[in-house]
């Protein structure tokens, strides 16, 4: 937990053309998401440091695949939420991770870029088609057909081909279908949040969770700051969490 805290305490110091300052302070701050770092990363990082934040100078540590297919779809993850995700698959190397909310799959996608360079690990997924009741499926996604046009939402359309084989997507409710899925796996590495963000929902969730999840696993949420059902669950099961922005984590 050290090393996450310490990478959360450096993005957030402000990031506007602040990097090069931070990385001489902290040159090892260059080698937290990946170890084996290339020549051609490492280039790359330092001739952006002048110009660029440390959000994006890390990004350069992301493999160079996984990186070129963001910048395809056009996909910025600009405060670095996604990035603190994909470090701590990285860091923990998970067998099991569970989360809740996918949409396009930003973060979906970062957590199974890091479980391939782990070389284990799987994700399931739960989410809802968007506005249900008013969709149909098709081989290319969920269409709405007003009459008039056709609109095209693709759940994780940023979650690229080759990632797949490690992920589970399931469609449905969270209330039916994440006590449904514990249940079938029993125990889980890594829980995250990212569903409906309301009070009655987040405390569901994670009161659903947190039994499955091993000892020394991690329950994450996003939009912590929503409401307080976060900060009161963690005093229910007596944690300290650490914040990034509006992303808390409680280690079990």
């Amino acid at each position: 937990m050290e090393t996450l805290k310490f990478l959360i305490q450096r993005l957030k110091y402000p990031h506007k053309k602040s990097a090069l300052k931070y990385f001489l302070r902290d040159p090892h701050l260059l080698f937290t998401l990946c170890p084996k770092v290339s020549k051609i990363y490492f280039s790359k990082t330092l001739e952006s440091l002048s110009n660029k934040n440390i959000v994006e100078c890390l990004h350069n540590f992301l493999p160079e695949k996984f990186y070129n297919f963001l910048m395809e779809k056009g996909f910025v993850d600009y405060d670095g939420t996604r990035l603190i995700l994909y470090a701590i698959v990285r860091m923990f190397k998970p067998d099991i991770v569970v989360e809740t909310g996918v949409a396009r799959g930003a973060s979906s996608a970062y957590i199974l870029a890091a479980l391939h360079e782990n070389r284990k690990g799987i994700l399931y997924s739960i989410d809802l088609p968007p506005h249900e009741a008013a969709y149909i499926k098709n081989e290319e996604g969920y269409i709405l057909e007003d009459g008039q046009k056709h609109y095209i939402q693709k759940i994780g359309d940023l979650v690229p081909e080759y990632l797949r084989s490690r992920w589970t997507l399931i469609i449905g409710d969270s209330k039916k279908e994440l006590p449904k899925l514990l249940s079938e796996i029993d125990s889980i590495s890594i829980f995250f949040h990212d569903s409906l963000h309301t009070y009655e929902h987040m405390m569901f969730e994670y009161t659903t969770a947190w039994p499955h999840i091993e000892k020394g696993g991690l329950l994450i949420s996003h939009d912590v700051l929503w409401n307080s059902a976060f900060l009161d669950f963690a005093k229910r099961v007596k944690r300290k969490p650490i914040f990034f922005y509006s992303l808390g984590v409680i280690r079990k």
